[in-house]
């Protein structure tokens, strides 16, 4: 073999090229990775910038029209991951290729964000709604009678009112008002805490909607017939109730307009106390009370309207809280009515004379409601079975003693023979599911106490229509029971279910 001088050249030749091209792989490779973790820096930078420092031009404040920020996932996600990737195409050039991984790795971040947003939106809109259906809550406003899903609410730091703060483009679980304040967006999540106000007419709602179910129980009847005096009873009798047992029952007066009609209810069931009518021009408005039975509750909402409202189609139209009752109070004054009167002997009309009201026709009243129930009724789909009734037959400490007194007879039955009121309780028995008649004295006895007839229509109206408030009521703890109560002289007639 001969050895070939050049051979150890050749070799160390070999071996400076073999290490200048794994120098130059080094090199690439490290230059590789030095401007990758540059890009890198860059792209964590705009990032830094736009989504934790907020520089991004194309996010701008809210409108004039707009009370609230967007939720995050309302757009601004997606208008952040735009502004990034401007910035950094700008600040890359053509190298921005190497960043569309960390790029689609963001969006792919941004879109599982936005896809658990508003899977939250979803699932907490229907978890809400599922909870008020449960419990059978109904939101009504007392002022112009609409139904609302939700109520409008103020914002207790700078007074803007937000119309719907129901989970959405706004924010899932809180959204952001303008002055920065966080407000809750559901009722389970604390909104009822705030003030609230009806989205249709901007009434103030004071007695917090949503918290609890919504009682409606129109009074009505012709003009001077005790609707008014009747409604004072209702409230005292729970009231009177809940003064026995306060660690059973609670009433609660809600709102001033409520506080002003029925801070004076003592005195207005004196039996010496006169009560004005209704004004005929005054608009009809709910007084709502906050009953508490145990951990229940209930708002219940009377209307006591001026009986002139239910002379007319037009005006009684206008009522559109009748159909969204399902218990109705008919009240009837015994005096004016003909056939009561007539019977009465002069010594009996002379004395009675002053007590006697202008209400000559009991069933125009009751014509008018039921023709606007029924109209509501078919325009909501609600079957009109669904519907009871109570003819309350007022002043029944008045009728004590005289030819007419109804003691020893079943209210029905002296509804129809000695007022004359037949045709009007078998239109009633066909128009309505349930029927009643009752015989109240909303009169107040020497002690303060409300009359019992007055206890008897409360409980029949809340036993089946409150729902599990009713079925409370029916229970042997039922704080309406006469137990441990002192007794008020019952005037004979009282009548009512036992």
């Amino acid at each position: 073999m001969t050895d070939d001088p050049w051979e150890p050249f050749l070799s160390t030749v070999r071996t400076v090229f073999a290490f200048l091209v794994c120098a130059v792989i080094v090199l690439a490779a490290l230059a590789l990775v030095v401007g990758l973790l540059l890009l890198v820096r860059i792209h964590l930078r705009r990032i830094h910038e736009v989504l934790y420092l907020g520089d991004n031009p194309g996010v701008g404040p809210p409108g004039p029209e707009d009370f609230a920020w967007l939720g995050y996932h309302g757009g601004p996600v997606w208008w952040d991951l735009a502004e990034v990737y401007r910035r950094v195409r700008l600040d890359t050039g053509l190298f921005v290729v190497f960043l569309y991984p960390f790029l689609a790795a963001q969006a792919v971040i941004a879109a599982a964000h936005l896809a658990l947003a508003w899977a939250g939106v979803v699932v907490s809109r229907l978890v809400d709604a599922a909870l008020l259906a449960a419990r059978r809550i109904r939101m009504i406003c007392p002022n112009c009678f609409e139904t609302m899903p939700y109520p409008s609410y103020v914002c207790d730091g700078c007074g803007r009112t937000h119309r719907d703060v129901r989970p959405g483009v706004w924010g899932v679980f809180r959204r952001r008002c303008v002055c920065d304040r966080a407000l809750p967006t559901l009722l389970l999540s604390g909104s009822a805490d705030l003030d609230a106000r009806c989205p249709h007419c901007d009434h103030a709602l004071e007695h917090r909607p949503g918290e609890a179910r919504e009682f409606v129980l129109p009074l009505f009847g012709a003009a001077g017939a005790g609707k008014t005096r009747l409604a004072h009873g209702l409230y005292l009798g729970l009231e009177h109730r809940a003064e026995l047992h306060p660690e059973a029952l609670s009433v609660e007066l809600m709102g001033e307009e409520t506080e002003r009609r029925f801070r004076e209810s003592r005195a207005v069931l004196s039996p010496r106390h006169r009560v004005a009518p209704t004004p005929p021009g005054r608009r009809a408005h709910g007084a709502t009370l906050r009953v508490r039975v145990g951990r229940r509750t209930l708002l219940v909402q009377m209307y006591d309207t001026a009986g002139e409202w239910f002379n007319t189609h037009e005006r009684t139209e206008e009522l559109s809280y009748l159909g969204r009752a399902t218990t109705f109070l008919l009240v009837l004054d015994p005096l004016a009515v003909p056939a009561v009167w007539d019977a009465l002997d002069a010594d009996e009309q002379r004395r009675l004379g002053g007590e006697r009201s202008g209400a000559r026709d009991p069933e125009r009243a009751y014509l008018q409601v039921r023709d606007q129930v029924h109209r509501q009724y078919r325009t909501l789909g609600v079957a009109p079975g669904r519907a009871r009734l109570a003819v309350v037959v007022t002043r029944g400490d008045l009728l004590t003693g005289t030819s007419v007194d109804p003691c020893g007879v079943s209210p029905e039955r002296w509804l129809g023979e000695v007022m004359g009121a037949a045709n009007l309780l078998r239109a009633a028995h066909v128009d309505f599911g349930s029927v009643e008649v009752f015989v109240t004295s909303a009169v107040t006895g020497p002690s303060g106490a409300p009359d019992p007839s007055l206890r008897a229509l409360a409980r029949w109206a809340l036993a089946r229509d409150a729902g599990a408030f009713g079925a409370l009521l029916r229970e042997p703890c039922d704080p309406f029971s006469d137990a441990g109560e002192e007794r008020v002289p019952m005037p004979a007639g009282t009548g009512g279910p036992p």
